[in-house]
């Protein structure tokens, strides 16, 4: 039974994506249900009582990972509520187990070859120095936000989805109050004291979640955002608080690499029912429904990733060449 205390207030929003491109955002005040998807029983109808009256109180109440069996209906009116379905994907998670050696050992040969080569290459290029640095306390959030903004304003994600790491009032805010309570993470990874890639994470009791990950593109090629994520995981299991560290929803090919568990899920948002949320449902879906045409579309001419390749290049910018120290 889903109880209040495991809701919690946070600005929320639809976006509207056409492919890789967001070009409308609806915002909204949302309850965010904070269980980890792994704890969570019992069917959404049995999850109403605890949603009805926060609808007196916020817009709508998300499920950011609701499991699922098979796909629910992409859209629900009741008296109470509108349900509303917009994805259904693989939810990727972590156990760490007793300590990062033991969690590393659970990681499939091939994988964890391929990722020591990666670090070699990137350790090698970097004169034999891993400099990463952890950020948690309120002045270290402070230079965290700075620095991986600059990071972050770089990123595919951030000139076409709309979803790096957040630059508005209400995140710095957040950020702050995270940072007092001792429930946030930032990671940079830095090269020659410049930062070139950060990850952004939340704790929520035991469960560390990772928000936002993100890479300036030009150290693509020396696996930056892998290095990252390595040694963000080695100091987060180190710290020998979270029973679960978990990537959210997608299938990007490195949290299949360092989840331990995964369970398919869907996104489930209950608005009050109004005119306007139900607009919005609708209008959402459409443009959903109008990507996936044009993605299947581009997919049967063979040209979807010759253009996701294009759109996702950064303009003017260079890739660092591959030369190791060992060169000379």
């Amino acid at each position: 039974m889903i109880v209040r205390h495991e809701w919690e207030g946070a600005p929320h929003r639809l976006k509207y994506l056409f492919g890789e491109y967001c070009f409308y955002t609806e915002q909204f005040q949302a309850a965010e249900l904070t269980t980890h998807v792994s704890r969570i029983t019992g069917s959404l109808e049995e999850l109403a009582p605890s949603v009805l009256p926060l609808l007196e109180e916020y817009d709508a109440a998300v499920i950011p990972a609701y499991p699922i069996s098979t796909r629910p209906r992409w859209l629900k009116i009741t008296r109470d509520y509108l349900s509303y379905v917009p994805e259904a994907s693989v939810y990727y998670f972590i156990d760490p187990g007793e300590s990062f050696d033991s969690y590393m050992q659970h990681m499939p040969g091939k994988v964890r070859h391929e990722l020591r080569r990666k670090l070699r290459r990137f350790t090698e290029y970097s004169g034999g120095q891993i400099d990463l640095r952890t950020y948690r306390s309120v002045p270290e959030a402070q230079i965290f936000e700075h620095l991986a903004h600059a990071v972050s304003r770089e990123t595919y994600q951030h000139r076409l989805l709309g979803v790096a790491l957040p630059d508005t009032a209400q995140f710095k805010a957040d950020l702050a109050d995270r940072a007092s309570r001792d429930a946030m993470r930032g990671y940079l990874l830095f090269y020659n004291g410049a930062a070139i890639a950060y990850a952004y994470a939340i704790a929520k009791g035991d469960c560390l979640q990772f928000r936002c990950i993100g890479y300036d593109p030009r150290w693509r090629d020396l696996s930056a955002g892998i290095v990252l994520i390595y040694h963000a995981l080695r100091s987060a299991i180190g710290e020998r608080r979270f029973a679960i560290i978990d990537f959210g929803f997608g299938e990007a090919r490195y949290k299949k690499d360092f989840a331990t568990g995964s369970l398919p899920c869907a996104t489930v948002f209950l608005f009050r029912p109004t005119a306007r949320h139900l607009l919005a449902v609708l209008s959402h879906r459409a443009c959903i429904a109008a990507s996936d045409c044009c993605g299947d579309l581009t997919k049967r001419l063979g040209i979807k990733e010759h253009l996701k390749q294009y759109f996702r290049a950064p303009r003017g910018h260079y890739r660092v060449r591959l030369r190791t120290h060992r060169e000379g």
